[in-house]
């Protein structure tokens, strides 16, 4: 694992309904099949830590009919169906197996029931697992084909699962008993030491001429897994891969090399020894979805590679839903994020884990997965890692157990939203969090968070009824309730997002059709230009291209270029130096309004910018925004922005300004480097239409600015690139969209 400091999951807050009681966990969680209509049962379950409330059930209250009243008000619409949940949980690591099997027996039965058992715990629905050594382990680096130094071992005739079988595999196995319907996942941190460059599970990048091994690799891991009684349902090719610790397992690999790991070797491995296990592409950040977005753009690598795995330690949670909506087939799995004291006092640490609980499945995610699920005293034992990090129990030496906040806040989603259940549509208001389910006995499910610093009163509408209750200041509450029969649909303007329906997609597309899901947040991370009096949005999945006719650069000799920061041995004046071996870096993380200026010296006119990241893959601007301004002190936004390695270039519509200004709009612990920056002009080169295309578009009431915005869905459903159309005129490019993917427009008054 990488920087284990969460950045942006989602706000989130958790409201409570009267509290009555501390509880201990209850059953009977869904509401009773006759209540179905007005005056019928809602129920509800409180976690407040400032009130010591843990999992507590609240007194009853009943559906009242007609519209709710004025106020804040949490619509619910059944009848608008998403992704399908696989299951919440968290990972067992070697340290958390370790930790738990060395209970004393009772104690052990009992956390583990209070872990799994749907009936007398939280019921756990999914669990990570390290395929060897990560930065949790208790005696240090291994795989399961380690060879001395100097030796390889290409037909793996060394390989054994027997470390496993002391105390992971019992674990598991236990934890299967207790849950049946628990989702296994499989993640290597590192290839054996001897497939790699350095030698080692430290540090090294891959050899390829292994590749081929390292497919049957897995193919034996999950054989010797399902022997041993723990079928695993999915796998990843690379835990982080796009970050190579130097203290414990972990490789840098690329997304062409996993590309070709994946679609030549190890997804034909799987499917020759008849192994139904999902590949699951990248298992990184939020921060970079063109990582994902390459294996869904590879037709041989996609046929392997149903969704993608996402951590939670860079970006905005949602990327998930920008990179669904790229790529619609594609599901999406949170699968790693972790809490620890970074996190700052346990109400902070709550509301972090809510944020993602909530999040990640308002954004399409079909998994919630913790870290470690349970460490010691001393928050490991550790290989060499995070010294930080929380568990979601704590063993302590004297043989007894704590459950930690994680433990109270996955309780509020595991106990009541089991494997099969489906999210359904819900609105936000300010100054409450929501997700909601319908579970798959037909209960409706409200997981709700507070994040204010008061109480809320607000109301739950479903159909043509309501309740109303109050929840406390940084607690989260859980509703259930019956479905009504057949609800009417809510009024779009009022869920704060739009659907559009792109037509049937291949089996496994997380609602069996292909389907964007759009609101202002989706919008606001997309690229944004500002034509005359109103704002176009588009997105650009990765093999999509923005491009118009040959590039001219305008000069650089009048121009003084100014930064808010720089590294003294990186200045400013290496990025218009015409030397791509120098580069001007910012000398720290990446921070929202860091800034680079240029002043071009009088009025002049440009329609483009170029920016080379050079060798530094990681140091280019993760958001950007163009500003304009006469006079260097009014600045006027003409485009917005993710970034991309490489030379990034930014269309813009073409502009005449005397100053130039690219500022930061996102954090990354990756400086901000550039080794050349051009400004410069591109031939208008417009197109419209061509290929098999299928589009919908869709009204958002609640645009970007409070301001309803038009979207546009376009996706690609032939074999070859197409063209589309811009929907307004004077952005003079040619947008070229390939096969699989999907584009999204929208346009709006500027303000």
């Amino acid at each position: 694992m990488a920087d284990r400091t969460p950045l942006r999951v989602a706000a989130c807050g958790l409201g409570l309904g009267a509290v009555l009681t501390v509880s201990a966990l209850v059953g009977g969680y869904p509401a009773a099949a006759s209540d179905d209509g007005h005056g019928a049962q809602v129920r509800s379950w409180v976690t407040d830590l400032a009130s010591g409330q843990q999992l507590a059930a609240q007194d009853p209250q009943r559906w009242l009919p007609g519209p709710a009243p004025a106020g804040t008000t949490i619509v619910v619409d059944p009848t608008r169906r998403y992704q399908t949940m696989t299951g919440f949980g968290a990972s067992m690591t070697d340290s958390s197996a370790y930790v738990l099997n060395n209970l004393p027996a009772a104690t052990r039965d009992k956390t583990m029931a209070d872990l799994f058992s749907p009936d007398t715990g939280i019921g756990i629905s999914m669990l990570r697992n390290p395929m060897g050594a990560s930065d949790f382990a208790v005696h240090g680096s291994y795989s399961y084909d380690d060879q001395p130094a100097g030796s390889t071992d290409p037909t793996l005739a060394n390989f054994s699962i027997a470390h496993d079988q002391a105390y992971i595999l019992p674990m598991l196995r236990e934890a299967l008993r207790l849950n049946p319907r628990l989702a296994m996942m499989g993640t290597p941190w590192s290839p054996p030491g001897w497939m790699k460059t350095s030698g080692s599970m430290v540090t090294g990048s891959f050899l390829p001429q292994y590749y081929a091994a390292y497919a049957q690799y897995f193919v034996k891991y999950l054989q010797g897994y399902a022997a041993a009684g723990v079928p695993v349902r999915y796998i990843s090719a690379q835990n982080e891969p796009l970050y190579g610790p130097a203290t414990y397992p972990g490789m840098y690999f690329p997304a062409a090399d996993a590309a070709s790991f994946i679609g030549t070797y190890l997804g034909p491995a799987l499917r020759h020894a008849g192994l139904a296990t999902q590949i699951l592409g990248y298992d990184h950040n939020w921060d970079v979805t063109d990582y994902a977005e390459q294996l869904q753009a590879d037709p041989t690598t996609a046929a392997y590679v149903p969704g993608t795995a996402w951590h939670c330690y860079g970006g905005d949670v949602s990327a998930q839903s920008v990179s669904h909506n790229d790529y619609p087939s594609a599901q999406a799995f949170e699968t790693e994020c972790s809490g620890g004291t970074w996190q700052g006092t346990d109400a902070q640490a709550f509301a972090a884990t809510m944020g993602l609980l909530i999040g990640a499945p308002r954004n399409w995610g079909q998994s919630v997965v913790l870290w470690n699920l349970a460490l010691d005293d001393n928050r490991g034992p550790q290989n060499n890692g995070c010294g930080t990090c929380r568990g979601v129990v704590t063993v302590h030496a004297d043989g007894t157990v704590t459950k930690e906040l994680d433990y109270w806040a996955l309780g509020q989603v595991t106990r009541f939203v089991h494997p099969g259940a489906v999210r359904i549509a819900s609105s936000q208001p300010a100054g409450i969090s929501d997700v909601a389910y319908t579970d798959r006995d037909g209960t409706g499910v409200l997981v709700a968070y507070n994040p204010t610093a008061s109480a809320s009163q607000f109301s739950i509408q479903v159909g043509d009824q309501h309740v109303t209750t109050t929840l406390a200041a940084g607690a989260a509450a859980t509703y259930t309730w019956r479905q009504p029969f057949r609800p009417a649909p809510a009024d779009p303007a009022a869920l704060g997002s739009v659907n559009l329906n792109l037509g049937h997609g291949p089996s496994g597309t997380p609602t069996g059709h292909l389907e964007q899901t759009v609101s202002s947040d989706v919008l606001a991370g997309l690229n944004q230009v500002r034509l005359g009096n109103s704002w176009l949005a588009y997105s650009q999945p990765y093999g999509a291209t923005v491009t118009g006719g040959p590039a001219t650069n305008l000069p650089r000799s009048g121009w003084t270029v100014t930064t808010v920061s720089s590294d003294p041995a990186s200045p400013v004046s290496n990025m218009t130096d015409g030397d791509p071996n120098t580069r001007w870096s910012s000398g720290h993380g990446q921070t929202p309004g860091d800034w680079v200026q240029v002043d071009l010296g009088a009025p002049t006119t440009f329609s483009q910018i170029s920016l080379d990241v050079g060798p530094n893959t990681g140091d280019y601007v993760r958001r950007y925004q163009v500003q304009v301004s006469p006079d260097g002190s009014t600045w006027t936004a003409i485009a917005r922005g993710s970034g991309h390695t490489g030379v990034m270039t930014i269309p813009l519509p073409t502009t005449t300004a005397r100053f130039v200004r690219l500022v930061s709009e996102a954090s990354s612990g990756s400086w901000w480097s550039i080794t050349e920056l051009n400004i410069g002009t591109a031939p208008g080169s417009t197109s419209g239409d061509s290929g098999h295309l299928r589009t919908a578009t869709a009204t958002l009431a609640n645009g970007p600015d409070g301001v309803p915005a038009l979207v546009t869905a376009r996706y690609n459903a032939g074999h070859a690139a197409a063209t589309v159309a811009f929907p307004l005129s004077g952005f003079d490019y040619t947008y070229t969209l390939p096969p699989t993917a999907a584009v999204t427009f929208a346009t709006w008054p500027a303000s």
